[in-house]
């Protein structure tokens, strides 16, 4: 998948602090600071996300919208905005955005839904992948293991497919939690809840491939990788 986001925000504080916190995610950030800036640069190339403000100098960034859709339909928009009217929200996303997201907001929670966003449109072109020995089929939700099938609970799966799609990359606790929980956030702040899982799933990729790809990164979180 493409790193690269394109971020359409004039504030220059909160623009610089998007971009240095998602460069330390993996990604890349592109910066414009206006609509007319933003379609130059969406018109050179493809971006899988963009992230857009709606009260830029030069108009209203509901009216990229219809725009970016027209170029790259695939393209995932996540408006960022301080304006957290329904009417907002609802114009958003009948024009085609993916998500909206009000300010302030915490830098986490963009993170886990650029991800989710990204986990979805690239699901749509590919139905299966491939970590080592490992295959999962997205469409049916199946996993194998060395070509044989292996059994694996619902929160098990998505957890798998969420630590490889974002593999030698450190989770939070908090953004495994978001992405497999969602907004069930009664179990958000006890740690055993979350460590259970993540020794299940790890005890049964042990089981199976005879490797521990699930690493703790003490005082962080967790990450999967190959020794």
């Amino acid at each position: 998948m493409d790193k690269e986001i394109l971020l359409i925000e004039d504030d220059l504080s909160l623009q610089k602090t998007v971009a240095d916190f998602l460069k330390s995610s993996g990604f890349k950030c592109i910066c414009a600071t206006n609509i007319k800036e933003g379609k130059q640069l969406f018109d050179k190339k493809f971006y899988p996300i963009v992230l857009l403000d709606l009260g830029l100098p030069d108009g209203d960034g509901l009216d990229c919208i219809p725009f970016i859709k027209s170029i790259w339909n695939e393209t995932g928009v996540i408006i960022i905005s301080a304006r957290d009217k329904l009417e907002d929200r609802v114009d958003g996303l009948n024009l085609g955005a993916d998500d909206y997201l009000v300010k302030p907001f915490h830098l986490s929670e963009l993170n886990a839904r650029i991800n989710a966003l990204l986990r979805r449109n690239f699901h749509t072109h590919t139905s299966i992948i491939k970590f080592e020995n490992i295959e999962i089929e997205t469409q049916d939700r199946t996993i194998k293991i060395d070509g044989e099938h292996v059994d694996f609970s619902k929160k098990e799966y998505d957890l798998l497919l969420y630590f490889i799609e974002n593999e030698n990359r450190v989770l939070t606790k908090e953004s495994l939690f978001e992405h497999v929980w969602g907004e069930n956030s009664v179990f958000m702040d006890n740690s055993d809840f979350i460590y259970t899982h993540i020794n299940r799933l790890r005890k049964k990729l042990k089981k199976h491939t005879g490797e521990n790809y699930i690493k703790t990164v003490h005082g962080f979180g967790y990450k999967f990788e190959i020794h």
